[in-house]
């Protein structure tokens, strides 16, 4: 494989290989097989919608923790809606041809997520709950108070409010309560995991985090960042406002969810990921991407004080 015709993907986690025709993972840090085995569930049960689908896996050899799948000649979903929606993506010429097909297929993944969660449910096992979500949510306080990202007094704030929902993950009857159920969830459903080809169809990426834990995990996962990035300037919130609501009603449920508990606690937990996350990558991106970023950050920070 030439050097030309390959390039080199790196992040915290893995190390990515873009080649013409394929895209291979590889990693020291967590095992890919059950990623390739989503991906290949995911195939034989064709999990899709008209315009989203997985990506397709080529290959897994289990040796060497190497995943390879189809290359997609596509773009981040992320990167379609940022660079267009700001003075210096309009200036280095980027815009929205499609607006409006943007804004269905974003509406889309929901239908879509509910797709994928429905496909597992008779996989649950019994008395599931999202607990993995309390040790998590405890781990990322941890991280955030030794870098000293948010003030001592409002992370105590903070680990108070949100301890009580999160410790209640441990019920088996918690997530029927607050609207939820138990299946197999993607674990990073996020807008950064989402690729938008040149046909406008939607393909979604890295399910390295798959496990059994409760579908609002996915859904509020989504949501949240979608939120975020909607009030980050004015071009935002005008296209991606009421595309959250929208979201969760192709998903199949009302925005009142968004007051549950359970939803909420979900929201917590992504507005402080994402913080923890900006650190994390602070030397690997550039400083204006570090200041665009720092944006959604501090809308969901401002949300999670407005809690407090």
């Amino acid at each position: 494989m030439s050097k030309q015709n390959t390039k080199l993907h790196v992040n915290p986690r893995s190390t990515g290989i873009v080649s013409a025709n394929t895209y291979e993972k590889h990693t020291q840090k967590i095992n890919l097989m059950p990623e390739a085995l989503e991906l290949t569930r995911c195939r034989d049960l064709s999990i899709r919608t008209k315009h989203v689908n997985v990506v397709e896996l080529v290959d897994f050899n289990e040796t060497t923790n190497r995943l390879t799948t189809r290359r997609v000649d596509a773009q981040e979903l992320f990167l379609k809606v940022w660079n267009s929606t700001y003075f210096l993506g309009r200036l280095k010429g980027h815009h929205l041809s499609e607006p409006d097909t943007l804004r269905a297929r974003i509406i889309e993944l929901g239908s879509w997520l509910k797709k994928y969660h429905l496909s597992s449910i008779e996989e649950s096992t019994e008395g599931a709950s999202g607990r993995s979500l309390e040790a998590d949510f405890h781990k990322k306080i941890k991280d955030i108070r030794r870098n000293r990202l948010i003030p001592e007094t409002k992370l105590a704030r903070i680990e108070k409010k949100f301890g009580k929902d999160f410790s209640n993950l441990s019920q088996p009857s918690y997530l029927n309560l607050n609207g939820a159920f138990p299946c197999r969830v993607h674990g990073d459903f996020t807008i950064y995991n989402i690729l938008i080809d040149h046909q406008n169809d939607l393909h979604i990426l890295d399910f390295g985090d798959t496990r059994i834990s409760g579908n609002f995990e996915d859904l509020a996962r989504f949501y949240s960042g979608l939120w975020a990035i909607s009030r980050t300037n004015r071009s935002r919130f005008k296209l991606l406002s009421d595309l959250p609501e929208r979201f969760l009603n192709a998903y199949g449920v009302s925005h009142e969810i968004t007051e549950t508990p359970y939803f909420r606690c979900n929201l917590a937990f992504n507005f402080l990921t994402h913080l923890a996350a900006q650190n994390y990558m602070k030397e690997l991106l550039s400083w204006n991407s570090n200041r665009e970023m720092s944006l959604i950050t501090k809308a969901g920070l401002e949300w999670i004080y407005e809690q407090i």
